[in-house]
């Protein structure tokens, strides 16, 4: 049963939310000031906050900037707060939601609607972990000085094979290899260096030369 805690100036409109709300199977407790709110946050723990912003000693606005700033309420710092006002300008409004209020309602208050309101915020997550939320680093792909060397190595450990005219053309030695789960991509480095390690030292004669295409 999620506990709220009332905080309202009016002893009558404290009352007959708390007598509606527990109808309706919340757990209640209230304040009429601003002081007494903030000593029932940490004396009840209360899973949500219905907050008036004209209180006779801390504005609402104050409360919450508290609750949400000051390092004496972190372990409230995600606490729900709706705001349940009899001012309807904007600029109440917007100074509300700038002090870290989660909700603003007008009085008069049709029941349903705060029934409403209260279960969608208290449904919605709160005190997420947020290094939870952050995908680990992603391995970005070795530079081309730190991969050549392997690449180095595994091509003088080949065998050596004799070129001829139709063997498929192979990676200039020192490129760098990108392989990834959808693609195999041959990116050279630099400068395609003459190979050397392809050639057979019983070779004495140059390949002959492609045939060329005739120009259209």
């Amino acid at each position: 049963m999620p506990k709220l805690l009332i905080v309202d100036d009016e002893p009558l409109t404290v009352e007959m939310l708390e007598t509606f709300l527990q109808f309706n199977g919340y757990e209640t407790v209230g304040a009429l000031n601003g002081e007494d709110a903030l000593t029932l946050l940490r004396l009840e723990e209360p899973a949500l906050m219905i907050l008036d912003l004209m209180l006779p000693d801390i504005e609402g606005y104050e409360i919450c900037r508290r609750i949400r700033s000051e390092p004496d309420y972190t372990s409230y710092a995600g606490l729900p707060v709706l705001i349940l006002s009899a001012r309807i300008e904007s600029a109440s409004k917007t100074r509300a939601h700038e002090a870290g209020a989660n909700a603003y309602l007008t009085k008069p208050v049709r029941m349903p609607d705060l029934i409403a309101e209260l279960k969608r915020l208290l449904d919605r997550p709160h005190d997420v972990n947020v290094e939870a939320l952050v995908p680990p680093p992603v391995e970005t792909a070795p530079l081309a000085a730190d991969i050549e060397p392997v690449i180095t190595e595994s091509a003088v450990s080949q065998p050596e094979l004799t070129p001829t005219a139709s063997a498929a053309p192979t990676a200039p030695e020192g490129s760098v290899i990108l392989v990834s789960t959808a693609t195999v991509v041959v990116e050279p480095s630099g400068p395609n260096p003459t190979p050397t390690a392809q050639t057979t030292p019983e070779q004495t004669e140059p390949d002959p030369a492609p045939p060329t295409m005739p120009n259209e």
